[in-house]
């Protein structure tokens, strides 16, 4: 059990149940601030095996981290696009896709600045 806080607008999200053949797109709040982007078929599983180290290396070195985001079920392969798409956006673009403020989104999205 976590006693990080989240920014505002954010929350704990569950994981989802897996769906045979599909796959997951999710971020964890890290309690650096940074957000960690992946893809798995099993979110549950891959989140305990952040838990115990064996995950990642970011998420191995700061092993306090909050789900906050899962998107999917979805083919494998487009899991895969969306992971690579979601780990070039800036922290802003995440945490606005993460709140669903769509209006943020769309005005970072124009912006190669933020």
């Amino acid at each position: 059990v976590s006693i990080m806080e989240l920014p505002e607008g954010m929350s704990r999200v569950g994981c989802p149940e897996p769906v045979e053949g599909l796959s997951w797109v999710y971020i964890l709040f890290m309690r650096n601030g940074m957000l960690y982007v992946g893809q798995t078929s099993d979110v549950e599983a891959r989140v305990q095996r952040h838990a115990s180290g064996t995950g990642a290396r970011q998420t191995k070195q700061l092993k306090e981290f909050i789900l906050v985001f899962t998107e999917g079920p979805m083919e494998p392969s487009s899991a895969i696009k969306r992971e690579r798409q979601l780990k070039k956006w800036s922290h802003a673009k995440k945490i606005a896709l993460i709140r669903g403020d769509f209006e943020s989104l769309k005005r970072l999205s124009k912006s190669r600045e933020i």
